[in-house]
């Protein structure tokens, strides 16, 4: 189980989920932040230690990126509940879990499998956390833009200054890189998705297949960057640095009940924060 921690009714409905399972004799951990914001140290396991048959979030997309960064096994099924604003990668709303629940124990449900993003910065070969989502690299301040070189597989797309640049893998098309402008591409589609925000140019997007290799170089002998992972990590870059994109070795999975197009229906229209 791992929740968001900042809504009481989330931490509800992590009791529920917990008492019901274990009334179907599956034995449940917590990780650790979820087990102390519910007083109930003695259940709990760093996720990055935790080895589970299934990860159960109940959240928003947030949660779930947050799992899938710091998870042992990052193939690890998981399911999403719903208490966000749109929940692109969730499955289900609490009024649906129990009956979820009991679908995941008896195996009627189906994997989607999902591209996952290496990167690193290939001259000090530091890399960064895999991301689910998109890589991004922006300017430190919101008022300036950059000026980058991009390449794919050694080939000299463009010069462009750009506010920054979206490498997106087709789970995270619903996220930054489709407010920026890209397209959406369904998960069975193995695509990476560079965009770029507020581009100076003709240029908004482009689709590579997932063997691709990106390179986004940085030009301004004095403009440093960030590389922002899944908007939670952040790393600063140095000036004229290059960062390289590729597909992970890794996937993540998810458990499904109806298929992308459904869901993408259900999340495309504005839903308030409950």
């Amino acid at each position: 189980m791992v929740s968001r921690i900042d809504r009481p009714e989330a931490l509800e409905i992590v009791r529920e989920i917990v008492a019901y399972l274990e009334s179907k004799g599956a034995p449940v951990q917590m990780e650790t932040e979820t087990a102390l914001a519910m007083d109930m140290p003695g259940k709990n396991s760093d996720l990055g230690e935790m080895e589970a048959d299934y990860i159960v979030t109940v959240g928003g997309d947030g949660t779930i990126l947050r799992a899938a960064m710091q998870m042992r096994e990052p193939g690890t099924p998981i399911l999403g509940v719903n208490l966000g604003s749109r929940g692109f990668l969730t499955e289900v709303y609490p009024d649906d879990v129990k009956p979820a629940l009991d679908r995941v124990l008896n195996g009627d449900y189906r994997l989607e499998e999902c591209l996952k993003l290496s990167s690193k910065d290939p001259v000090t070969d530091r890399a960064f956390p895999d991301c689910l989502n998109e890589v991004l690299v922006a300017s430190p301040l919101p008022s300036k833009a950059l000026d980058v070189r991009l390449t794919i597989d050694g080939t000299h797309i463009l010069d462009i200054q750009a506010d920054g640049i979206i490498a997106s893998t087709p789970t995270g098309s619903t996220a930054y890189n489709l407010s920026a402008g890209g397209s959406i591409i369904s998960p069975d589609v193995e695509a990476t998705i560079l965009t770029a925000i507020c581009p100076y140019s003709y240029f908004r997007s482009i689709v590579v297949p997932k063997d691709s290799r990106i390179t986004i170089e940085l030009l301004k002998p004095k403009a440093d960057a960030l590389v922002i992972i899944d908007g939670r990590d952040y790393t600063a870059v140095k000036p004229q640095s290059k960062i390289e994109v590729w597909a992970s070795q890794d996937k993540a999975r998810f458990i499904r009940f109806r298929s992308f197009y459904e869901r993408l229906e259900r999340r495309l229209v504005f839903r308030r924060v409950r």
